[in-house]
């Protein structure tokens, strides 16, 4: 006999241990807009809810040329687009 839970001796399986909640199985495309949107969220998070620390931030790096002036200009869009994003339910 299998020590196994989910199987009976004659190795049909078991009724779901909870009927009429079966679990779905996530379809691929499902898997893959939570990997995608996963950081998103995760950035909306730590993020400051003002832009002023971000724009300072990306001048300041732009100004002593560590960066150069489209790039922190990305920076400020980006945040700006990651603070408005809101995925559809």
């Amino acid at each position: 006999m299998s020590d196994l839970p989910n199987e009976t001796s004659s190795g049909q399986d078991l009724p779901h241990p909870h009927p009429g909640t079966a679990t779905r199985r996530r379809s691929t495309t499902e898997q893959l807009a939570d990997a995608l949107t996963t950081p998103l969220a995760v950035a909306q998070r730590v993020l400051p809810d003002s832009p002023v620390p971000v724009a300072l931030g990306a001048g300041a790096l732009a100004l002593v040329g560590l960066i150069e002036w489209p790039v922190a200009a990305a920076i400020g869009l980006g945040y700006v687009a990651v603070r408005r994003w809101h995925p559809a339910r």
